[in-house]
Formats: structure tokens, sequence, C-alpha cells
């Protein structure tokens, strides 16, 4: 008995120095140190991009309230509520929504959650021009109907042979140039000559084959024809369309994106949706539209009070999705933005009329 304590006292004898080595092995646990600059503003801009100042020794987590945005490293927006960060990350980019909501909500957190700071944003309109911003649509739906008139399709028109449509379509093209596209196209098919449409592409840097697709028809009813006699303005079918299509481009030409984005000004829509029609027709087999919004008659501003005898004017949103689980994901999507993220508040005069088909 005496030999196995011997045994015993010497073996610790001997492990002793040892232990430090051991200790000095151990990862010490880091005690988390977040903090936002002291002059960090509360004051957020609609449609602006607001930047959080944050210090950090530890990886953290931001989390934002719907209407906003995270801008990641690659200039692109992201809709996740909260977004991770390495501690090597000093300023935190997020776009502010041109949203109804009177404040935001934002926080700033370790990885597991423990708030360090966290702060409702008052928000105020911007005097600046927005991203998408109804003052710069005004002033485009302005130009059309001033300088590009007489929008005929050319298969439809008498008078011109479809001259005036396809200088005002090159003129846009001249536009979008100026807005950042990657590339922008006059299409002239040689099956098709007359579906001139102008398409500007910001290729995707994940998914340049995937195509999200946004637009409206730039041809306006020829003079004369059912239902409605034909204008040659057409301000509100599709001026209107035309207009909200441009300042959605000039938009998404100033960012980058995963998957491609498009935008389009489509021909002789009035003839039977051909120019989008040819569009569809001559894609490259290893390109595929991933989703498609489309500007139809959107000339009513909001809020409208209609006049004695005459309203409600109804904001109309329909959707179609391949499948069942696509157009339920379209949905909900749509749903978000509008009720979430924007804050649309519709009444009884100006309600949302929802349509959603499988196709």
């Amino acid at each position: 008995m005496r030999s196995i304590k011997a045994i015993m006292l010497v073996s610790i004898f001997l492990l002793a120095p040892l232990s430090g080595c051991f200790g000095e092995d151990s990862v010490s646990e880091v005690i988390a140190d977040i903090s936002v600059a002291e002059e960090q503003p509360l004051v957020a801009i609609r449609g602006q991009p607001y930047f959080l100042e944050v210090d950090s020794n530890v990886d953290f987590k931001v989390h934002r309230s719907a209407g906003m945005f995270f801008v990641d490293e690659y200039n692109v927006f992201r809709d996740a509520m909260n977004w991770t960060y390495s501690s090597e990350v000093t300023t935190v980019e997020l776009l502010i929504i041109d949203s109804e909501q009177s404040g935001l909500e934002l926080s700033v957190s370790t990885i597991d959650d423990e708030i360090f700071w966290n702060a409702t944003l008052t928000l105020e309109d911007s005097s600046e021009m927005m991203l998408v911003d109804g003052r710069r649509a005004f002033d485009t739906i302005d130009m059309l109907t001033t300088d590009w008139n007489n929008r005929w399709c050319a298969s439809a028109s008498i008078h011109d042979g479809g001259a005036n449509y396809e200088a005002a379509a090159n003129g846009m093209a001249a536009i979008w140039e100026t807005y950042g596209f990657d590339e922008v196209v006059v299409t002239h098919y040689e099956d098709d000559p007359n579906q001139v449409n102008v398409v500007g592409y910001k290729y995707g840097r994940l998914y340049p084959d995937q195509i999200i697709l946004l637009g409206g028809h730039f041809d306006v009813a020829y003079a004369f024809t059912p239902p409605g006699g034909g204008t040659s303005e057409g301000a509100n079918d599709d001026t209107s369309g035309s207009t909200v299509s441009m300042e959605v481009a000039q938009g998404i030409a100033s960012r980058e994106w995963d998957h491609t984005v498009a935008a389009a000004l489509w021909a002789c829509e009035e003839e039977g949706l051909l120019g989008s029609a040819a569009f569809v027709n001559h894609l490259p087999e290893n390109q595929s539209i991933k989703a498609y919004m489309n500007f139809d008659m959107v000339s009513l501003n909001y809020p409208i009070v209609p006049p004695p005898g005459y309203g409600p004017y109804d904001l109309g949103i329909a959707t179609a999705g391949a499948d069942e689980g696509n157009l339920s994901q379209m949905n909900e999507w749509v749903r978000m933005v509008v009720e979430d993220e924007m804050s649309f508040d519709d009444t009884p005069q100006n309600d949302i009329h929802w349509a959603s088909e499988e196709t």
C-alpha cells in the first residue's frame, strides 16, 4: 500500500510542471464588447441609405424591423430580418424604404442574441431624389408625352410605318445607356422586324443566366381603334407603365444583383402582346425568366379621393405562378413588400384588389 502511495506522490510531482502548459493551450472565453457610436443618428431618411457604426471585438448580428433592407459587401440588397457581420466590420449599410411607417426598430447583438444596443429610428421624408422617386417619374412622363408622341406599332400604323415609335425607342435606349446597365439592346428580329423592344440588362454576379424581368408596353393604341379610340400620347395606356419601368430601371441599373435583372419597354402590345412574345421566342436556350413584373395603366396616384358618383379606385395586384408552390411564394413576397415593408395603408376608397392564378 505504501508503495502505491509513493508512486502516486511521485506522479503528482512529475505532472505538476506540465499543468501550466495544459492551461495555456485551453481557449479562454472572450467577453463580448459591442458598442454603437455615441453620435449615431436616430433619424433615418426615407428612400436613402442609413449607416450604422459598430465597434465590436466579436462577430455580431444586426436585427431590423420591416421597412429597410441590408446592403451587403457586394452592394446587393438582402431582405433577411437579421444579418451577421465579422468583428472586422465597423460600418453596416441599410436602405430605408419609402415606407408609410413612422419609425423603424434596429438592434445589435452577439451571435447568441444578447442585445447590446437597440433603438427606434424616426423616419423623415427625403428632400433628395430616392432610389425610386415619384418626382423623377413625373419629369419622365412629362418628357414622354411631350417629346415622344404617336408611338404606334409599325404593323398598326397607316401613317408612319412605325417611324415615330422606333425613333422613341432609340431615344429611350440612349437615356438608358446613362443609367448604368451592363448592356442596353434595341431588338431587331430578322423574322419579326416590327418588334422593336428596348431591354436593359444588369448581369447577376451569381446567376447571370437567370433573369428577373420587369417592363411595360411602350406603344400606344392607334388612333380610332377600339375600345377607347386610341390617342397620340397614351398617357395612361401605357406611358404611365413605361414611366414606372424607366424609373425602376434607373434604380436597378445602379445596384448589383445575384440574378440578372432586366427592364424592358415592349413593342406592339396593343396588337396582341407581340413585342414581349417575340422577346420570349428569341430568348437564348441557356437563359430563363425567373420572375416578371408588369406595369400597365398605373397613373392614378395614392391616395385617391373619388369625386361624387365615382370610385372606389382600387390598386390591382395580380400574380401568376408556374405551380402552386411558386404561386404561394410569389403571393407572399408581394404581400410582404406591400403590407409589411411599405406598410401600405389601404382604405375602402383605395382598397387593394388581389388576384392570383396558377399558369
